[in-house]
This record gives C-alpha cells, sequence and structure tokens, in this order.
C-alpha cells in the first residue's frame, strides 16, 4: 500500500512538473503572431471557429458575425484611433500598418500563457467625413476562442469611437 501510495505521489508531482514547465515555456518563449495583412474580399474563416468577423455590406464575402454601419468619421480620425488602441488595450501592440492601403495589423497577448491573438483592421474612405471599417480577430494558437474574439471585436468597435453594429 505505501509503495502504491508514492508511485501515485511521484506521477502527481512529474505531472505537476510537467504542467509547470509548459507553463513557463509558454509564458516567456512564447509563440510567435500571424502578422501577415489580409484581403477582405478574399477572406477564408476558420474552420476550427476561433475568429470574428466585422464588416460593412458589401466588403467581405465571407461569413460576417457583425455588420457595421458606415463610420461617421474620417479616415484620419479612425487611424488615429487605431493607433490608440495599444494603448487602451492591454498586452497589445500595432505589429504591422500599410498607411498608404489603410490597413492594419494589432496582436493582443493572453494574461495567463501570452498566446497571439491576431487582428486585423481595413479602412475604406467613404468620403470627407465617413469612412468603412471592416475588423478580422482570430486566435493564432487556441481554439474555441470565438466568443472572446467577438467581445474583442465589440470592445474595439466602442473604443474606436462607438461604431454600430446594424441588425
Amino acid at each position: 500500500m505505501k509503495r502504491r501510495s508514492r508511485i501515485l505521489r511521484n506521477v502527481l508531482v512529474l505531472a505537476l512538473l510537467l504542467v509547470a514547465s509548459a507553463f513557463v515555456t509558454l509564458r516567456f518563449l512564447p509563440p510567435a503572431a500571424n502578422t501577415a495583412f489580409i484581403d477582405f474580399a478574399e477572406l477564408k474563416r476558420t474552420p476550427a471557429r476561433d475568429d470574428a468577423l466585422a464588416c460593412p455590406p458589401g466588403l467581405c464575402t465571407a461569413r460576417v458575425d457583425l455588420t457595421i454601419a458606415p463610420v461617421a468619421m474620417s479616415a484620419a480620425a479612425l487611424v488615429a484611433n487605431i493607433k490608440a488602441l495599444p494603448g487602451l488595450e492591454p498586452r497589445t501592440v500595432l505589429a504591422q500598418a500599410d498607411e498608404a492601403g489603410l490597413r492594419y495589423v494589432l496582436v493582443q497577448r493572453s494574461a495567463a500563457l501570452n498566446l497571439p491573438d491576431t487582428i486585423n483592421i481595413a479602412i475604406q474612405p467613404l468620403d470627407a467625413g465617413h469612412a468603412a471599417l471592416a475588423i478580422y480577430s482570430r486566435s493564432d494558437h487556441a481554439l474555441a476562442d470565438r466568443d472572446a474574439n467577438i467581445a474583442r471585436v465589440q470592445r474595439w468597435l466602442d473604443l474606436l469611437g462607438g461604431i454600430g453594429v446594424v441588425g
């Protein structure tokens, strides 16, 4: 009986060590984020349903989670709000910017494991005071994180200027 208890205790200690080492590895040697620009017109959604897409009518061909009304602000004002997001959202950085194409890639990392989520944003100027906006948020290394991605997109729409969702 003592031998069995000792074996069980050793197995539990080994399992805890493995979990702790995996946690430390992810925390201090985090996986890289996918920071490539995407084409919203050609976007293919992930089959794992670990993403969220907000788009105005006619800009995206993929299934849209949130339909966004045109934004009542200039493209320049929207760009300034996007560049302010890393200061407003924890563990967020602006990873890529295509100023001419008005496309941006931001990365937000999880608090516990430091796993990256990639957020692509595109702006389409409509006139001097209006623009169209598309946001695609996806988990690079986690599965079944759809609710977190939709919540992030909704939160960012508010942070970007209270952008309304249609329907």
